[in-house]
């Protein structure tokens, strides 16, 4: 996967067929990560997530499709890479009354 980020998102299959579909997510999901949203936490989407990667054989159904925020598009793709390497990560167990992450010891 190394260099990807070098081609164009519409060689990377995110042309304008790909704005349609995100912003169908967007709508279906209320504009809300659906993380978040699971773990009782309404926060802003920012983005459209692949629930099963691409690269590991997920597709562009909507089914496979979720809305997410900046962190927890983060956290999961930063997994996806220590996965994919062989290594594992610290997945946050949830959020404190501040809204700070809480991590595992």
């Amino acid at each position: 996967m190394s260099g990807w980020h070098k081609t164009s998102r519409h060689a990377r299959g995110y042309g304008s067929k790909w704005v349609k579909l995100r912003a169908l997510i967007m709508q279906r999901d209320n504009h809300l990560c659906q993380p978040c949203w699971r773990k009782g936490r309404p926060t802003p989407a920012s983005s459209v997530d692949h629930i099963k990667p691409k690269a590991m054989g997920g597709t562009d159904d909507p089914s496979n499709l979720e809305a997410t925020c900046a962190d927890c598009h983060k956290a999961k793709t930063t997994a996806e890479a220590a996965q994919a390497q062989g290594r594992t990560i610290k997945q946050r167990l949830g959020f404190d009354e501040g809204g700070s992450p809480i991590w595992p010891e």
